[in-house]
């Protein structure tokens, strides 16, 4: 079994066990072979059945570039298992290490094929946008990794959650507000105008990085913006995340999810 494989293997059963790994060190894998993991692990997950259901950006802000070396983003994949319905309950014995993220979700309503495009044409495919739940979930022991181990983990893919999809507009949601609240306190709130990495920026940035690394863009494809706020620690309890006048609510339980 070479490296790789042997770096995919383990990464699975991490999966299947619900138990963190030993982080590799720092440079055991670079960005590329990261990235060519990732595919590798997404083309066997679609081989066994799932669906290619869209992608996530993470380290988009200019401090965890900084971190790991990078001068971009980076992605993962999305499929149709990682999908939680809203309003359901999550339990924490179907995760390893999980943290709680909020995000806008952009939902394609056509297909881009290979071409340059301006942040217009990017803009103008979006048909949807809505409140969005991730549950980021690091196969790492401890979030530990290099960006190279990062990608091979699929950037901590974990599950989603998306709320009432409106109508994309692509000047009036330059600016969304949003506020989570958990156990109907205030946690946190915010605009996404005031941020460095802006979700729409970061939406056109994706779409270009998956058409020159040859990745297929198809109508109904999810993007999630990335983490609008840090990734938090979960408690069981309820979070409930107003944006766009509506409200997306999950449920976190220490024991096995209800039947």
């Amino acid at each position: 079994m070479n490296s790789g494989n042997a770096v995919l293997s383990r990464l699975h059963q991490a999966t299947h066990a619900a138990q963190a790994i030993a982080p590799l060190a720092p440079e055991a894998i670079d960005r590329l072979a990261g990235y060519a993991l990732q595919r590798q692990a997404l083309e066997r997950r679609l081989a066994a059945g799932e669906q290619l259901s869209g992608w996530k950006v993470a380290f988009a802000g200019s401090a965890a570039q900084k971190r790991f070396g990078l001068d971009e983003p980076v992605y993962g994949g999305l499929t149709d298992t990682m999908i939680v319905e809203p309003d359901t309950a999550v339990a924490f014995s179907r995760l390893i290490q999980p943290k709680l993220e909020i995000e806008l979700a952009f939902v394609l309503g056509r297909a881009l094929g290979p071409g340059d495009y301006r942040d217009e044409d990017i803009l103008a495919a979006i048909g949807e946008v809505a409140p969005a739940f991730e549950i980021a979930d690091c196969r790492w022991q401890g979030w530990d990794f290099g960006v190279g181990a990062f990608l091979a983990d699929n950037a901590a893919a974990g599950l989603y959650c998306l709320g009432a999809r409106i109508p994309f507009d692509p000047v009036q949601h330059v600016s969304v507000a949003y506020r989570l609240e958990c156990e109907g306190a205030l946690c946190c709130s915010g605009d996404t105008r005031d941020r460095e990495d802006s979700p729409l920026a970061n939406l056109c940035w994706l779409i270009r990085r998956l058409l020159a690394d040859g990745q297929r863009v198809e109508a109904g494809q999810v993007v999630l913006s990335g983490a609008l706020l840090p990734p938090m620690n979960i408690q069981p309890t309820t979070y409930r995340l107003h944006m766009f006048g509506t409200q997306l609510a999950l449920v976190f339980t220490a024991g096995a999810a209800p039947v």
